[in-house]
């Protein structure tokens, strides 16, 4: 799948940005170049462009972040911000220098709350300027809420620069979720240290689980417990309860500086109306006794992230054969097909837009995910190989086992990079949980420069996303109808 401008003439796109460079030279920043990348308020963007360059160290780079923001979601709003930035800090007692973050003007010109949330705290810049570092090193912070929350956002400015700068996509799934997993083991620690409640062994699962976390998610967790002699215990029930009410309300609780994660405990036993957590004998109860074929498909996902070592094997191990059964079940495809139709009914019922929903809709991240969950329940308890969560992994372990046509699983794993992507970038703008594809051209444009789409003409660049989201769409709907919506197992 494209994720930026190969089919545009090399020449184009230099020679635009070679003219709009010597215009910023000159100290005039040329109006028809704004115009041509789709700026969509042009005559306020060479404004904004021209208050920056009355910023000396500013008009000394101009070279370097002027071009780099023409490619961006938003040139003019990003000139803006780069100069709220410069003064910044000055304030704080430094000088800003973009050489040193070649990231910098693109995450301005494509993230509004980042640019804010820079403005506010200009030494987070530095953020931008380590780039180099290998993208899965992240130090865990301290066990504080508000190290927590700066340890976040910080590592988001990081992704994202990384992101923009056309690193490989998947590596920004990996580095959010081992964020986020960092994050939740310090704030594990709060709890204990502010509650004095024992640590319960926590799990993720969803997204997270599969470490393929979204730039704005739910956390997906389950917290379990063990029962000295397996009897439930009253008081240790409610002290658990108590630790991981503590637990959610801090990571949720909303500040100038945003929040740290939403927790979302719904896919507990009994979900909403279940215990915050369980012993490891309920949990287990409860999946023999009651548990459903969606709750198979949901523990595909289970990853351990924190806690005794003891209830975390032994729940892993004994829940292992209530996911993934020795007997070959031909309902799997039907219960499959069944929960997809659902949703979909759902979604057109409360009137959402399925066709523009990049999650949900027909050929969408979800039929990628069902697709691959449905082959992994089938054949899991025989082929342990292709037992993760994680669902590029798990194409690859389909098409290495021979469950899969090896074209089949290339083409649903660049489609399903591009759908993720398309998402990320989304979420990207005010870290909102959104999954909509946008409908008004302005934002399409935003969103093919946010994926890379750099096409100098802002009508290419839009069309060529827009030829991407039907044939990835297509394809995905096409495999996902032939594997899954048409099997005969």
């Amino acid at each position: 799948m494209c994720q930026g401008a190969e089919s545009v003439t090399p020449c184009r796109v230099k020679s635009l940005a070679a003219d709009f460079a010597e215009s910023l030279r000159r100290g005039s920043p040329r109006v028809e170049a704004l115009h041509a990348v789709g700026d969509p308020d042009a005559e306020s963007a060479a404004a904004a462009f021209s208050r920056a360059l009355g910023e000396a160290e500013l008009a000394s780079s101009a070279d370097l972040w002027g071009p780099a923001l023409l490619r961006s979601a938003r040139p003019g709003r990003g000139a803006q911000r780069l100069l709220e930035l410069a003064q910044a800090c000055r304030g704080a007692g430094r000088a800003l220098d973009p050489s040193r973050a070649p990231a910098l003007p693109l995450v301005l010109g494509s993230s509004d709350f980042l640019g804010r949330l820079l403005v506010r705290h200009p030494d987070w810049i530095e953020e931008l300027e380590v780039l180099t570092a290998p993208i899965g090193s992240i130090d865990p912070p301290a066990p504080d809420w508000r190290a927590i929350r700066e340890a976040k956002y910080r590592g988001l400015l990081r992704v994202a620069g990384w992101d923009l700068l056309g690193r490989p996509f998947r590596d920004s799934l990996l580095a959010l979720s081992d964020l986020a997993d960092a994050c939740l083991v310090a704030a594990m620690e709060c709890s204990f240290i502010e509650t004095g409640a024992p640590k319960p062994a926590l799990f993720a699962l969803g997204k997270l689980g599969g470490r393929e976390l979204n730039f704005s998610s739910d956390v997906d967790l389950l917290f379990l417990y063990d029962s000295p002699g397996g009897e439930d215990d009253p008081a240790q029930h409610r002290t658990a309860g108590h630790f991981i009410r503590h637990f959610k309300k801090q990571l949720e609780l909303p500040t100038e500086n945003g929040f740290a994660y939403r927790v979302d405990l719904g896919l507990r036993p009994e979900g909403s109306a279940g215990a915050p957590a369980n012993s490891v004998n309920a949990a287990l109860d409860y999946y023999e006794s009651f548990g459903a074929e969606w709750e198979r498909q949901m523990l595909i996902r289970l990853r351990a992230v924190a806690g005794p070592p003891e209830v975390i094997e032994g729940f892993v191990e004994s829940i292992r054969p209530f996911v993934y059964r020795r007997s070959i079940d031909p309902g799997v495809f039907r219960g499959v097909r069944l929960m997809k139709d659902r949703i979909e009914h759902e979604r057109r019922e409360a009137r959402r837009d399925l066709e523009a929903d990049l999650k949900e809709g027909p050929g969408g991240i979800r039929d990628v995910e069902f697709l691959v969950q449905a082959f992994q329940l089938l054949w899991g308890g025989r082929t342990p190989e292709i037992r993760t969560g994680n669902t590029l992994d798990g194409l690859a372990a389909l098409s290495r086992q021979g469950l899969l046509p090896e074209p089949a699983a290339a083409a649903l794993s660049d489609a399903y990079l591009w759908l993720r992507r398309a998402e990320h970038a989304q979420q990207l703008v005010e870290e909102r949980q959104t999954a909509k594809f946008p409908r008004d051209s302005a934002s399409q444009l935003a969103l093919a420069r946010r994926m890379g789409y750099d096409e100098a003409p802002a009508e290419d660049a839009r069309t060529h996303l827009l030829d991407d989201w039907t044939a990835v769409r297509s394809q995905v709907r096409t495999h996902f109808e032939a594997l899954v919506l048409s099997a005969d197992v």
